[in-house]
């Protein structure tokens, strides 16, 4: 097993499906590169006016698929913005001056989110313990 499948199934087993399923859309749809190549072989030489045989190199946007370490990259970077989430809300608790604050959904079945100052340090120590595995792993964030 990849360390890339063990992390997916470590997300599924959160209930983080949704960032799994993002990482996976980024890297279907590959990496952005410019690549140069004879204009000649894309536009039709009678539109543009050029005369046959003229060979005219140009920048062309592409994609290419990531390699293996760059999708564990992409990967790792999603959950370390994950874990940055709780330092985020600590920090509105904070300005607003209250130990927790609630979301109340209108949908049924949906009993809403709430934020609590005191969930801050743990989820703060889990993301010091993500950097250290992944410096550990010599996988550096992009």
């Amino acid at each position: 097993m990849s360390a890339y499948d063990g992390l997916s199934d470590v997300l599924r087993a959160a209930g983080l499906n949704w960032v799994l399923e993002q990482v996976e859309e980024s890297i279907n749809l590959g990496k952005t590169v410019i690549r140069k190549a004879d204009a000649s072989e894309f536009i039709d030489d009678q539109v543009a006016g050029q005369r046959r045989g003229r060979r005219q190199m140009q920048d062309f946007v592409t994609t290419q698929p990531f390699s293996n370490t760059e999708r564990l990259d992409l990967f790792l970077d999603a959950i370390e913005r994950i874990l940055a989430l709780p330092q985020f809300s600590t920090g509105v608790l904070k300005i607003l001056e209250a130990e927790s604050v609630t979301f109340v959904s209108e949908r049924a079945g949906d009993d809403g989110h709430s934020l609590l100052s005191n969930a801050g340090q743990q989820q703060e120590t889990a993301r010091d313990r993500f950097r250290e595995m992944r410096q550990k792993a010599g996988v550096t964030a992009a």
